[in-house]
């Protein structure tokens, strides 16, 4: 077991996504990334030996199978290479150098201070600025400071507000619905933690469960229900989410 770089869950050494909040577990992405080349490689070397026998054959359809193979391989990895540079784009670097560690140091401490400041004036979208900019722009983990659970709430509820206008839509996509939904969940189970309590069990009684019980269509019982599927250990399971609410998604409106 090993401690998520993005929300510190226990998760699975192989797994290639934190199941709590999709961060994605970059050693084991990695680690899959070289065992898949490694497999191409070995096709490769196994396609190498075709040729030969097609042309003892006198086989041409042969050669074209080899090709079409060979370019297949090249066209999907291509396609995982791409796939891993997307889910690592934009997020918290794992492995540093030590300058990039002292880097990283110093700007916890900065945005800590920062952070403490805007938590102190609950100003929730200062926070979520923080937040991002650290997350997405700077690419440093503020795991460890004592406001970063409210500091990733503060960043969700602004998330929230962005996508909430798609129930506007005349027909919702399953992507939309999927971001509102786990928005909504976050704040409902609250996965915000005791720290982030005092600002967001208001949003949480006054915002939250009337968008679900009015516009999303669940009942408390739902909510309820669903519960001990979605959640594990105060968090949100996005996976699990998703496969347990889709049903609903044709009520949101």
């Amino acid at each position: 077991m090993r401690s998520c770089q993005n929300c510190g869950a226990e998760i699975e050494n192989e797994a290639l996504k934190c199941p709590y909040c999709g961060y994605t577990n970059i050693e084991a992405a990695e680690k899959k990334y070289i065992n898949d080349l490694n497999e191409i490689k070995d096709n490769l070397a196994e396609v190498g030996k075709e040729p030969g026998k097609a042309f003892k054959k006198g086989l041409s359809r042969g050669i074209r199978v080899i090709l079409w193979t060979v370019g297949i391989l090249i066209v999907l990895s291509a396609i995982y290479v791409a796939i891993l540079a997307y889910e690592l784009k934009d997020k918290p670097k794992e492995f540093l150098s030590p300058e990039e560690e002292a880097y990283a140091s110093a700007y916890r401490v900065v945005a800590g201070e920062q952070l403490a400041a805007a938590y102190e004036d609950k100003d929730i979208e200062r926070m979520a600025q923080i937040f991002d900019k650290a997350y997405s722009q700077d690419r440093v983990s503020l795991w460890g400071d004592e406001h970063y659970e409210t500091a990733y709430a503060s960043s969700c509820y602004m998330k929230l507000k962005q996508c909430l206008p798609n129930l506007d839509k005349k027909k919702i996509s399953k992507h939309e619905a999927e971001e509102i939904t786990y928005y909504c969940f976050y704040f409902y189970y609250r996965a915000y933690g005791a720290d982030g309590a005092e600002i967001f069990d208001p949003v949480r009684d006054n915002e939250i469960i009337p968008i679900i019980l009015t516009r999303l269509g669940y009942t408390i019982e739902d909510m309820e229900n669903l519960r001990d599927d979605v959640v594990e250990s105060s968090r949100v399971v996005r996976p699990n989410l998703y496969g347990k609410t889709k049903k609903y998604y044709k009520n949101y409106h």
